[in-house]
């Protein structure tokens, strides 16, 4: 008895010890916990109503590597339920706008990505989920850190199979009766060149008639 009770002591102690070390355990999902797309809604929940937008951008761009140089954008980006997106202008290459596309909003990740719950520090959050494209894509992985408090910013990041990686802060703002991106910063490292993206959204224009001709290209 002696022997078994300093043993299970011996256990404790050394469970302690690591904890101690690593830092306070994360909260394991349960089985009951919120699904990774639940998660999502509560910063998407507003826009149950929303069927499509229209919405200028102003981007804001420094590449990098060697020298810097800037330059700045002007487009359209436009949604259409349920995972239509497509960014137009007449200076944005055909390569961003594929990657502006496969990327994809909050509203438009469940569509794409099999998202699944991977760390959640309680219910309320902060969470972590990580997704797979659904469809064949230069994306190989994308991650998202979502607060607990839907008006935080939002936290993703891609790794594509090329290597690259994306980060990108989303911060979203209440207009409406809906929930849309307001600005974002997004940072890029493609083959050596380290670019920064700053970008404004403008006034949105909510459940007009998009044409599908306008994702013909994304």
């Amino acid at each position: 008895m002696q022997a078994n009770a300093a043993r299970s002591v011996g256990r404790a102690l050394a469970a302690t010890t690591l904890v101690a070390v690593l830092g306070v355990a994360p909260t394991i999902p349960s089985a009951t916990s919120l699904s990774a797309t639940e998660i999502l809604a509560r910063v998407t929940g507003r826009d149950a109503a929303l069927t499509s937008y229209s919405v200028p951008v102003r981007m804001d761009v420094r590449v990098h590597k060697l020298l810097t140089f800037r330059m700045g954008f002007d487009g359209m980006q436009y949604y259409k339920r349920p995972d239509r997106l497509a960014l137009e202008g007449a200076k944005i290459p055909p390569q961003g706008r594929k990657l502006f596309a496969e990327l994809g909003t909050p509203l438009t990740w469940p569509q794409q990505y099999d998202l699944r719950l991977v760390a959640a520090n309680g219910e309320r959050g902060p969470y972590h989920l990580e997704g797979t494209p659904k469809h064949p894509s230069d994306v190989a992985k994308m991650s998202v850190d979502i607060d607990g408090d839907p008006s935080a910013p939002l936290h993703a990041q891609w790794l594509m199979h090329d290597g690259s990686t994306v980060d990108m802060h989303i911060t979203e703002e209440a207009a409406g009766g809906y929930s849309f991106p307001k600005h974002a910063d997004v940072d890029l490292n493609v083959s050596g060149y380290k670019i920064h993206a700053s970008i404004d959204y403008g006034p949105y224009a909510v459940n007009e008639t998009v044409a599908d001709s306008v994702f013909a290209g994304s």
